[in-house]
Formats: C-alpha cells, sequence, structure tokens
C-alpha cells in the first residue's frame, strides 16, 4: 500500500513539474475551471463573433472545426475536422494560410492571455499583444538555436534562449503578461520572458539598418536609437510596436492573430484584464 501511494505521489509531482502532461480532456476542463476568476473566453467556439478582420478583402480562410490535423499528402497545410460548436472548438485559418489577420472587437492594455496553437510544417504566424507587439508563432522544431524570427521571438526585439518549439501538428501554449510596458511570456509551461520592457531589446543586422532608415519618416516618439555594441544591435525601439504591427504608439489595443502567412490553428483563447486601463 505504501508503494503504490509513493507512486501517485511522484506522478503528481511529475505533472507539476511538466514532466508528464495532462490529457487533452484534463486540458479542457482545466481551461473551463480558469473561465471564472476574471477570466473571459474570446473564441465561442461556433464562430467569430467578437473578432473582426483586420483586411476585410482578403481571401477567407477562417473556418471553425472540432479538431486539426496534418494533411498526409502536404504537411505544410492543416485539415479541419468536424464543425466545433464547443467550448474546445478550434479556430483555423486554413487552406493555404494566406487570408486576413483577425483581431479582437475590444481593445485592451493590462491583461493575461492565454492560448493554445498548432502549425504545419513550415508555417509561420504570430500574436500581436495591444496590436502592437508580435510574439512569434513558428515552427521551429529542431532548430538548435533560436533567432528573432523563430518562435516565442519578441519579433525582432528578443528571443527565447532555449527552443520549446514541440513538431508541426502538436498543440503548444502561450501564456502572455502585458502590464504598462511589461511583457511576460511562458511557453509550454517555461518562462522565457519575465517583466520584459517592449520598447528595449536587441536585434539583427539587417533589422537594425531598415529600422534606422524608416527613422526619417516616424514622428519622434516612434523612433528607434539603437547602437551597436560587440557585434549586438542593441537599445531602444520607441514606442510603437514591432514590425508589421498597427500604427501608432503603445496604448490599448486589440489582440490580434496573424492569418496572411501560412496555417495555424487556435482553441482556448481567454483573457483576464488586470485593471488600469
Amino acid at each position: 500500500m505504501a508503494s503504490r501511494v509513493f507512486h501517485w505521489r511522484a506522478f503528481a509531482v511529475a505533472i507539476g513539474l511538466g514532466l508528464i502532461l495532462p490529457s487533452s480532456r484534463a486540458l479542457s476542463q482545466q481551461a473551463r475551471r480558469t473561465n471564472i476568476e476574471g477570466w473571459r473566453p474570446l473564441f465561442n467556439g461556433k464562430d467569430l463573433s467578437g473578432w473582426t478582420f483586420h483586411n476585410p478583402k482578403a481571401k477567407k480562410v477562417w473556418v471553425v472545426c472540432d479538431e486539426v490535423r496534418l494533411d498526409p499528402a502536404d504537411p505544410a497545410r492543416l485539415i479541419p475536422e468536424g464543425r466545433g460548436g464547443t467550448p474546445d472548438a478550434v479556430l483555423l485559418c486554413g487552406d493555404d494560410g494566406r487570408g486576413s489577420d483577425i483581431m479582437t472587437s475590444d481593445n485592451f492594455y493590462n491583461y493575461e492571455l492565454h492560448l493554445e496553437f498548432t502549425v504545419p510544417k513550415g508555417s509561420n504566424s504570430g500574436v500581436y499583444n495591444r496590436g502592437l507587439f508580435e510574439i512569434q508563432i513558428f515552427d521551429s522544431f529542431g532548430k538548435p538555436k533560436l533567432g528573432f524570427h523563430d518562435c516565442g521571438a519578441l519579433y525582432e526585439r528578443a528571443y527565447p534562449s532555449e527552443n520549446l518549439s514541440k513538431p508541426p501538428g502538436e498543440w503548444q501554449r502561450y501564456d502572455i503578461t502585458m502590464k504598462g510596458k511589461k511583457l511576460s511570456l511562458v511557453w509550454n509551461g517555461k518562462t522565457v520572458f519575465q517583466d520584459h520592457d517592449v520598447r528595449y531589446g536587441e536585434t539583427d543586422k539587417e533589422a537594425f539598418e531598415r529600422l534606422k532608415q524608416e527613422n526619417a519618416g516616424k514622428p519622434p516618439e516612434l523612433q528607434v536609437k539603437l547602437e551597436e555594441k560587440d557585434g549586438k544591435y542593441v537599445g531602444f525601439f520607441g514606442e510603437g510596436g514591432t514590425r508589421s504591427g498597427m500604427p501608432g504608439p503603445d496604448r490599448p489595443g486589440p489582440i490580434l492573430l496573424q492569418g496572411d502567412h501560412g496555417p495555424v490553428a487556435f482553441r482556448h483563447i481567454r483573457i483576464r484584464p488586470l485593471g488600469d486601463h
């Protein structure tokens, strides 16, 4: 009897450390429990209510389904299954993924955001916080070292020290906190950024040269002040967003999901506003 008690305690510890991942059913039950205490679902599992198209004229590629799987004939695509309609439903940017970004009708400033995502082989998407600051979604599985355009990066400003990417077709999760100018990211249960000031960071040479050239056409608050130090390009990125973010300085804005760079699927999208804006 004692050995059985030890077995279950060890199992519980393993789950807590992320060594054993809960089942999809357990994750969905956990998602529903966290909808209390201020959490608000952003996807109703049925349709795009509460969302708008960033480019209404783009090809319509977003669909609701029960689940997605990799296309056996083309691993760069995701195939939808079922019609959705439940809290565990999936929001798929399907076909070739070359449609429109979608963004929430409501704006947010300080918040905690949870979402789960999956991409097929080679695909590219992102989550723009306040419509400005992109956390990259990318098929970075197997890369020995990540860069400024890989999964988990604050696009062209900071990148993860560890590759936490799962294989194409597997579900992953982001837990993002925005509070003032500080961003925190937990990716698949591990902290990537903790209170990172979105205005500061490091970039690569190509982005450094492009941003410096773009300064001439920007108002002072959006201009970068970057310099090269020991082969790195570091400094102040201004009060605006990352590349392809919405125009203007930091302010309350939507959650924007990129839908014009390739297929991607999302589920369990929810937010908890933290007050002050």
